[in-house]
């Protein structure tokens, strides 16, 4: 089964990297049979408890239909028969308190009853360790109790999107392996939130990466070629990371080939280290990251991996409405591998 599923060097080190690490990991998408199809192949080499949010009835016919035979690490949970409905409830309410936020008792029941914010309670509560979302689940519907319940107490980080992308036979980024950021939240970024980006892309290559991450800040300029605020603000936030982490390889302004391509790099800027081998690219703005994300998946047929949501305190991840099983497999796989490096870093 193992070997059935790889196609690339990135899917082997996931795989590698949590075969003896097991949490518990919470789905509120219980309902989809693509996710229960998932769970069959990922219990071949991570035995995490998973806990499937949703209807009882209809999870455990998706089971059964899907030939899960040992079912000793899946649970089902139906958010409204839980047997801690009324601590989560109680929690939620005291959380909106500490904000100065009102929060009815009734409003309160009908957002525990929802599977997202359930999720974010267990998750807030360590009840679970991580999450995956969105194969059934809009990212509003992901985002906001991510916001209100999990990040409330933490350290300010700007929540937002990475994915990262394998194009086939390409020899750019780290053999093919490019991050993207920010893919899913931000439509227009200030200079605070362009750099929580950047950093935060950084800490999610440094655990999905084999190599060092080499960092481009994107724009239609490359080094003065063109003047504007957007310009300007990318500048000030490559010297704010220069300065926070002198380590971290990082240039910018650069165009995608600039960033990309060794020999336009030698002809724009042969004096930067990044220019023509950058492999984690972050984008001005949602729209171009967004467009040059899907159109690189479709016209290059990439392995796409995506969405990580950075910046939250407990590693949640977002995949698409239109994913496959396989997807959810690796998907899972990520979040548990961001989940590893948070404790290694705290320890």
């Amino acid at each position: 089964m193992r070997d059935n599923i790889i196609t690339n060097e990135f899917e082997e080190r996931i795989i590698d990297s949590i075969k003896d690490y097991e949490r518990t990991v919470v789905y509120p998408d219980g309902e989809d049979i693509r996710l229960v199809q998932a769970l069959k192949i990922f219990k071949n080499f991570n035995n995490s408890n998973t806990i499937l949010l949703g209807s009882e009835n209809i999870i455990a016919q998706n089971i059964k239909e899907s030939g899960i035979t040992n079912t000793d690490t899946i649970e089902i949970i139906e958010p409204s028969k839980s047997v801690k409905f009324n601590d989560y409830k109680n929690l939620l309410i005291d959380i909106f308190k500490n904000k100065q936020k009102e929060l009815t008792e009734l409003g309160a029941n009908e957002m525990v009853r929802n599977n997202n914010y359930y999720a974010a309670l267990m998750a807030k509560s360590g009840d679970a360790h991580c999450g995956i979302s969105g194969s059934l689940s809009s990212t509003e519907a992901m985002m906001r109790p991510l916001i209100q319940v999990i990040q409330v107490g933490q350290k300010k980080r700007f929540l937002n999107g990475a994915a990262m992308q394998i194009i086939p036979d390409c020899p750019y980024g780290l053999n093919g392996q490019l991050l993207f950021a920010d893919v899913a939240v931000i439509p227009e970024p200030n200079e605070e939130q362009m750099l929580d980006i950047t950093l935060l892309s950084y800490e999610t290559a440094k655990a999905l990466f084999s190599g060092e991450p080499k960092i481009a800040m994107l724009s239609y300029s490359t080094k003065g070629s063109a003047e504007s605020e957007k310009i300007d603000q990318i500048r000030r936030v490559v010297e704010q990371v220069k300065k926070i982490n002198p380590d971290i390889k990082i240039d910018g302004e650069l165009q995608l080939d600039a960033a990309l391509f060794p020999d336009v790099a030698k002809n724009k800027c042969p004096d930067s280290e990044v220019a023509g081998y950058a492999n984690v690219l972050i984008f001005p703005d949602l729209n171009s990251a967004n467009i040059t994300l899907k159109a690189i998946h479709r016209l290059a047929k990439a392995s796409y991996y995506g969405s990580i949501i950075q910046g939250s305190a407990i590693p949640f991840s977002d995949t698409t409405r239109g994913c496959l099983p396989v997807d959810l497999v690796w998907i899972s796989g990520i979040t548990l591998m961001q989940l590893k490096r948070k404790e290694q870093e705290k320890k």
